[in-house]
């Protein structure tokens, strides 16, 4: 089974909700914007694939990195404020195009939030 790993060193956000301007049209912040080119900037450094079938992530976020694992998958169809659901959100959004072709190819997510990722 073929699978990619990367780590992106800066502390992690979450996706802003979409705002309106005073026309009433619907925008992304600029801050997540920026956030979503880090990550797929970074997805891009270490030269990492783009997966054409199903996928599975695991991703783990702490104050200082985001470690994230994508596999092909065999099936077929405290310290950080915000919802683990929205850091989520960012970062498949921003890896749409990059490391996969569409994000409806998830069919599994493995996330955590933690204070720090032992490595001994």
């Amino acid at each position: 089974m073929k699978s990619f790993f990367v780590r992106i060193e800066r502390r992690p956000k979450v996706k802003a909700r979409p705002r309106h301007n005073k026309k009433g049209q619907v925008f992304t912040p600029k801050g997540t914007l920026d956030e979503e080119k880090e990550i797929s900037a970074a997805w891009r450094r270490v030269k990492g694939p783009k997966f054409e079938g199903p996928v599975e992530i695991h991703v783990a976020y702490t104050p200082d990195e985001t470690i994230l694992t994508v596999c092909e998958s065999p099936h077929s169809a405290k310290s950080l404020r915000g919802d683990l659901d929205n850091y989520l959100k960012l970062t498949c959004d921003a890896l749409n195009g990059v490391a996969w072709v569409d994000d409806g190819q998830i069919v599994r997510i493995s996330a955590v939030k933690v204070d720090r990722i032992d490595t001994d």
